[in-house]
């Protein structure tokens, strides 16, 4: 008998097992040892008056207004609680003694059907009396409560209007109502991200999502509109899928605690899978960290132990020196462990080993930090030149589509700008996929040394001044020699075959469709002197030479700065290249180009560098120069003194002052002056026209157009909205266009391109038919109809004998062929003699 009471014991605490562990991501992200100071704890450790703004949004639930406010207010109550909850269960543990009364945020008692909702399931205390000064200090850092103060109480968008205001974003996971498919097929009823920029790009913010019902908004509308009106209400029961307990659980998450069904997110030394199996650890009893299925909302003991051992995780990285941190603590739930800063210990032996352990990752944490703020920094910095690169990229194409004949001198320096921001992107990328990202994958699987990343930082500090984050998008170190893209400014040019002067990429093109004496000629041309070629195809193959001839091409600071050399220029030759000469370069009249409109381009490099007024010619100072009307001192030491000509007094004259005129805003797209109030500016001072085709083409720079991305865009989530459907819905309202505004502007730039298309192709048609034409009519016998008519007098009778005998079916002869033959070949002559008379 004693045996079987013995394993009915062991199966009942066996089948009671529960566990704790801390969140993976908490312990450290991408070899950051220091991510926790992201974390949610560490605000309510370090923040004295913990305030909480909050934005609540309804995603994949009822559109109706009303019912959005009730579950807007549902959301935030339920966080509210759970926070309320926790914290009473924390301070209750740690040795406060609870209140009689539980307390609302404005101090006023909770009515009994507030009080019982609120108490169900109550917490139990675990902690002994005996033990309560250990952890005097967490109950001195914890707060007595976390108020959420909601930033949008009408339902104003998070991702608009309220962008960038709050510090947790609530969010809807769908509509989870009886029977409903997310209901019947979703195993997670709500996320939390309490690491800002771990579970999501976005670093601003923490996250949290909690389940929806429409059968509950309806019902509580139903209550409210009886209410009003003075009548009784039956509504019935409303399932709402143990909001209490989803709330509860993800709050643990955001106090630092991980899942308990399941392996994945659970840091493998910071939990009880270090000490026990992993059967017991996970899907052991079932607790607020457990799934969803279960419907158990009671905080246990393992709870309480994994708060501790998360808080003191972070005191340990923070070098907090207190007996419990440096010693560790036993178990509060009877288990035969010790916890020293976050890691269950068995014994002495096993503490040894912890001790060098912690000492190892402290010891390594520092680089592992400076590792990973160094891929932070680098990539930050690539998307910041890649957006600038954009940028100028969309400015060099209207600049070409303003100047088709060839850029002037400003429009070479953006080509130049824009070439090296892309070149300066490519090397920036190469950088971090070769240096950087290979020292952060070692780092994550624990193969790197501290002096692997010294060597790292040394390796990048060659970059310093021109890739390094420090370093300005624009740099001097690499601007200043900057060339334009070929397309622009061709190294290599060719005589034109008409004009005979110099041709390039940027205004002609290499022709090689003439066939003369029996050969293809190819030849260069000016795009400007394309409609004269055919009258110059006789000089193919006889005086016109295809022969390349080099050029200089100019650099950046050559094209911004004219009249004397660049100080700075000089100084980057002399501090980062070896000394060379520099070779003058002598540009055709850029400035002059007809249709330009742009002011030469100044350099903002030197713009900052002292300058002598205009007009002002520097006088030469010599030793030997002396004061006018001033005689030389005499060798005695008692020289008469020298009287100076007193001048008559200068006026006065007041300046005249000029009242200064702010420039009109202009279209970064199509370069008009735009009204007050008619154009929207960007974050970079970029203007462009709102409604209108230039508010489309500006948002296709950064945004799909097609139907596939439009219907994304106009999609609801249940979970979370990608990021770029949300910065392209936030672009819209910007630009004021909505849906129908883009299909149509779509449409009007697809017909126009369709029309732009056909016009190329009859004009290649066009083109293809004149060459065709002045190859047909390049050796023509001249015929005249007096020709044609005096050869049908003089063989009047043949061509009659001809017409009979080609009626009857009869032979010819050969007199009678030869006659009709040449009849044929004069008419043919006197039509192509017709045709070619233009």
């Amino acid at each position: 008998m004693k045996k079987y009471l013995l394993l009915l014991t062991c199966l009942t605490l066996a089948a009671s097992a529960s566990a704790w562990g801390l969140l993976e991501d908490l312990v450290s992200f991408n070899g950051d040892p220091y991510i926790y100071k992201k974390s949610f704890l560490y605000y309510v450790l370090t923040a004295k008056n913990p305030k909480i703004r909050v934005c609540v949004s309804t995603e994949g639930t009822s559109t109706d207004p009303a019912r959005q406010k009730i579950t807007r207010d549902y959301f935030v109550k339920s966080t509210q609680d759970a926070l309320d909850h926790w914290f009473a269960f924390l301070r209750a543990n740690l040795g406060e003694p609870q209140s009689a009364q539980p307390m609302t945020a404005k101090g006023k008692k909770k009515s009994k059907k507030e009080q019982n909702v609120a108490s169900k399931p109550a917490f139990s205390v675990f902690m002994p009396s005996d033990r309560r000064a250990e952890f005097a200090d967490i109950l001195a850092a914890l707060p007595r409560r976390i108020e959420l103060q909601v930033i949008n109480p009408n339902g104003e968008d998070c991702d608009k209007e309220k962008k960038g205001q709050y510090d947790l974003r609530i969010k809807s996971a769908g509509n989870f109502t009886h029977g409903s498919i997310e209901q019947q097929t979703s195993k997670y009823r709500g996320s939390a991200g309490a690491i800002k920029g771990v579970y999501s790009p976005i670093t601003t913010h923490w996250q949290l999502s909690l389940p929806g019902n429409d059968d509950y908004s309806y019902h509580e509308l139903k209550k409210m509109e009886a209410r009003r009106e003075g009548r009784p209400f039956v509504g019935g029961y409303v399932l709402d899928y143990d909001m209490v307990r989803v709330g509860r659980h993800e709050i643990g998450h955001f106090l630092g605690l991980a899942d308990q069904y399941t392996e994945d997110g659970i840091d493998k030394v910071h939990s009880l899978l270090r000490v026990e199996p992993k059967s017991v650890v996970i899907g052991g009893l079932s607790s607020v960290m457990g799934p969803s299925s279960s419907n158990d909302a009671t905080l246990t003991c393992d709870d309480l132990e994994g708060f501790i051992n998360a808080v003191d995780f972070i005191w340990g990285m923070e070098g907090k020196n207190s007996p419990r941190v440096q010693n560790g603590w036993k178990s509060l739930c009877g288990k035969p462990y010790t916890y020293l800063q976050g890691i269950p210990v068995k014994d002495s032996a096993d503490m040894a080993k912890v001790q060098a352990y912690l000492k190892n990752w402290k010891q390594s944490a520092v680089q592992l930090g400076q590792l990973a703020q160094l891929g932070q920094e680098w990539r930050a910095y690539l998307e910041k030149v890649r957006k600038m690169e954009e940028e100028y990229v969309d400015a060099l194409y209207t600049k070409r589509q303003q100047m088709r004949g060839g850029l002037d001198k400003a429009g070479l320096a953006l080509s130049a700008e824009s070439r090296y921001l892309t070149q300066k992107a490519a090397k920036i990328k190469d950088i971090i996929e070769q240096q950087i990202a290979p020292a952060e994958e070692a780092a994550r699987a624990g193969n790197i040394s501290a002096q692997q990343i010294r060597q790292l930082v040394q390796n990048l500090s060659q970059y310093k001044g021109q890739y390094t984050p420090e370093s300005k998008v624009l740099d001097a170190k690499g601007l200043l020699t900057a060339q334009p893209y070929e397309d622009d400014f061709s190294p290599i040019t060719y005589p034109c075959l008409v004009c005979g002067k110099p041709v390039g990429l940027e205004n002609g093109y290499l022709s090689q469709d003439v066939k003369v004496l029996g050969r293809i000629r190819p030849y260069h041309i000016h795009s400007a002197c394309e409609a004269k070629a055919s009258a110059y195809y006789s000089k193919l193959g006889n005086t016109y030479r295809h022969k390349a001839t080099k050029r200089t091409v100019p650099t950046w600071t050559q094209l911004t700065q004219s009249q004397e050399a660049n100080p700075l220029l000089a100084q980057l030759e002399t501090d980062f290249m070896p000394a060379k000469k520099t070779v003058p370069v002598v540009l055709d009249n850029l400035d002059a180009k007809k249709g330009s409109e742009v002011a030469p381009r100044k350099n903002p490099l030197v713009a900052s560098l002292p300058t002598k007024p205009a007009g002002a010619t520097p006088k030469r100072a010599t030793p030997s120069s002396t004061p006018k009307n001033s005689k030389p001192a005499s060798d005695g030491h008692n020289a008469a003194p020298v009287k100076q000509k007193a001048e008559p007094a200068k006026p006065v004259v007041s300046p005249v002052q000029t009242p200064v005129i702010a420039p009109k805003a202009k279209c970064v797209v199509c370069g008009q002056e735009m009204a007050d109030g008619a154009f929207y500016t960007d974050s970079v001072g970029r203007t462009v026209h709102k409604h209108s085709l230039c508010a489309y083409r500006f948002f296709k720079r950064f945004h799909k157009t097609d139907e596939d991305s439009l219907t994304r865009y106009s999609d609801y989530y249940f979970f979370s909205m990608p990021n770029d459907v949300v910065q392209a819905k936030a672009d819209m309202r910007k630009l004021d266009l909505t849906f129908a505004d883009i299909r149509r502007y779509r449409a009007q730039e697809e017909a126009a391109a369709e029309d732009f298309k056909k016009s190329l192709e009859a004009e290649k048609l066009a083109k293809a038919q004149a060459q065709a034409k002045a190859e047909k009519c390049r050796l023509v016998i001249q015929v005249t109809p007096a020709d044609v008519q005096a050869y049908e007098k003089e063989n009047k009778a043949v061509l009659a004998r001809v017409a009979q005998k080609e009626a009857g079916g009869r032979p010819l002869t050969k007199k009678e062929t030869l006659v009709k033959r040449h009849y044929a070949h004069l008419k043919d002559n006197l039509a192509l003699t017709e045709e070619c008379k233009g």
